[in-house]
């Protein structure tokens, strides 16, 4: 992409050609977007977090109980995300996902239940978030959770 830009700058240049403000601000855009800069693995959880908790928080306004198929595939189209629900027994979960509702389920208190950030292998990040079912007498107890995958790709290019 870098070298598309230069080339088309050079080609303009030797036509005699000049740039509008416009087409010189999107060339700028482009060159610094395709620069490399070092982001710390802080700075990508925390991007990770503040992603899951975005979809998450649309989806507990709308489907506590993730089984609204037509907003799960339509927040998974728009963030770019898949959102699995995460249960005990599932086999379907690959084996980090098993491990955190594992800790979910043994997990002490359900106060202390929170949000987690996980790597899935080098190119993928877990997001997960307990959901509690309240009970008549006032007590929660654990009964899935929301999972989001998301590509670390995407991750680090949410971060501004």
């Amino acid at each position: 992409m870098k070298k598309f830009v230069w080339i088309f700058c050079v080609s303009l240049a030797a036509c005699n050609g000049t740039l509008t403000e416009e087409q010189k601000r999107k060339i700028r855009e482009e060159r610094e977007e395709s620069q490399i800069k070092k982001i710390a693995e802080a700075d990508i959880t925390e991007a990770a977090f503040a992603n899951g908790r975005t979809i998450a928080t649309l989806i507990e306004k709308r489907d506590k109980q993730l089984n609204n198929t037509t907003l799960i595939d339509s927040l998974e189209k728009a963030f770019e995300v898949e959102i699995i629900a995460m249960q005990t027994n599932d086999s379907t979960l690959r084996a980090i996902e098993q491990k955190v509702i594992e800790a979910y389920i043994t997990g002490g208190s359900s106060a202390s239940l929170s949000d987690n950030v996980q790597k899935m292998g080098k190119d993928s990040i877990l997001y997960t978030k307990p959901l509690m079912l309240e009970k008549k007498d006032g007590s929660v107890e654990f009964t899935k959770a929301l999972g989001i995958r998301m590509s670390k790709r995407n991750v680090i290019r949410s971060i501004k």
